[in-house]
């Protein structure tokens, strides 16, 4: 188990809606998935998960300016109002991921081009990506009922996805661990134990999460074959902290 998470707030007292809807949601990749998710000398590497942030922007819950005149991110900002909406959706945790590794040779395009032999010109490196057929799962919660395009796009290269969408039973409840994965920035207490990590930008996202104590959140049943199987998902809001 992950050692106990920093000496952080472990409660916010804050108002947000009651969710009464919950859907699965299963992710199917049909193009290659590219994104940054941590460079390790001249390899980009592309995480095997898809970040909670992204998909509500894949989704157009949220909206980003389509021109920035500053590379500042506004996910507060852009995020935060859909908490008012009682809408959230959990990063999607992989069900079944292959990579694969493409390198790129790139060439600036200054006026004047010059090649000082320490500078290595062309530029070049690798790119590990998520294949297609990959496959993803999560939820989405909302006080409200939702509807889901049959595709989105994802990443750097705006890849298509294609969603597979169920409602499934939820109700109130407890509960002292999660198999989901869940982002620390979303939660009002932080787990005190996980199995996995990434630290991402422009969050941390965490597997298996336990808490010493229940905390508030939801009961979901889903059917597997021929049983039920009930997941606890706690609280969470976008950019909670």
């Amino acid at each position: 188990m992950a050692a106990r998470a920093g000496k952080r707030s472990t409660g916010v007292s804050r108002e947000i809606k009651v969710k009464r809807f919950a859907y699965r949601i299963r992710i199917e990749l049909e193009d290659y998935l590219f994104f940054a998710s941590m460079e390790k000398g001249k390899v980009a590497e592309t995480a095997p998960l898809i970040h909670n942030y992204a998909l509500a922007y894949a989704l157009s819950w949220a909206i980003s300016p389509y021109y920035q005149e500053k590379q500042a991110p506004g996910y507060e900002k852009q995020l935060k109002p859909l908490n008012e909406e009682g809408v959230y959706i959990f990063p999607a945790s992989p069900l079944e991921v292959t990579h694969r590794l493409m390198q790129y040779n790139t060439t600036s395009e200054p006026l004047w081009m010059m090649r000082p032999q320490s500078l290595g010109y062309p530029n070049w490196g690798f790119i590990k990506c998520l294949r297609p057929g990959s496959r993803f799962e999560t939820y989405a919660l909302s006080h409200n009922p939702l509807s889901f395009p049959p595709r989105i796009r994802l990443g750097k290269w705006m890849s298509q996805a294609r969603l597979e969408v169920e409602e499934v039973a939820l109700e109130r409840g407890t509960g002292k661990s999660s198999p989901i994965m869940v982002n620390v920035q979303d939660l009002p207490r932080l787990p005190a134990t996980f199995t996995s990590m990434y630290n991402l930008l422009p969050t941390r996202l965490v597997k298996e999460a336990e808490w010493g104590e229940a905390v508030e959140g939801y009961r979901i049943k889903k059917m597997e074959g021929q049983q039920v199987e009930e997941e606890f998902l706690p609280e969470s809001a976008f950019w909670w902290r």
